[in-house]
């Protein structure tokens, strides 16, 4: 067995740190969240902005692919006092509150009581479209939707906001 040899009045350090050094580590900590923590709202209202669009495209193809498949007249429309989107009367797609929407109507219909909302686009049997524009924007800078008559197909373009 091996035995220790201390000098006598030294005292034996314990492992482990200090108060000081617990601190220190405590401080670094907390400036690190709050310089991530900002940088994290700014990603979640992105990756909210891109969510956002890639669903509005999703409700758009599917309107045009339900509209070629049962060979009828498929509606979108615009509920601008609850931001949702339409199609088909089917369940709405909420686009949230930080985003902004623009829009122009497809057509001016007297008003239906079985329309909610305003037509954005109209997707015909024959596969053709008419339609408005839909703008998704964030910080003033987005993205436009808009359908091609002809061929009925969805197309994207940036956008900007209107003044």
């Amino acid at each position: 067995m091996r035995m220790r040899n201390r000098a006598p009045g030294v005292r034996h350090r314990g492992a482990g740190f200090t108060l000081l050094e617990l601190l220190v580590v405590l401080v670094l900590a907390a400036l690190t969240v709050s310089v991530v923590g900002g940088g994290a709202q700014s990603f979640m209202e992105r990756a909210r902005y891109h969510q956002t669009v890639r669903e509005v495209a999703t409700h758009l193809s599917q309107a045009r692919a339900l509209c070629v498949q049962e060979g009828r007249v498929v509606l979108v429309t615009y509920e601008p006092l609850t931001r949702q989107l339409r199609v088909d009367g089917q369940s709405p797609m909420g686009i949230p509150a930080p985003l902004e929407v623009e829009w122009e109507a497809a057509e001016r219909l007297p008003r239906d009581a079985s329309l909610a909302g305003e037509p954005l686009f109209v997707f015909n049997a024959d596969g053709g479209a008419r339609g408005g524009r839909l703008a998704v924007l964030r910080a003033g800078r987005g993205v436009a939707f808009r359908v091609n008559w002809l061929f009925g197909t969805i197309e994207q373009a940036a956008a900007v906001a209107r003044s």
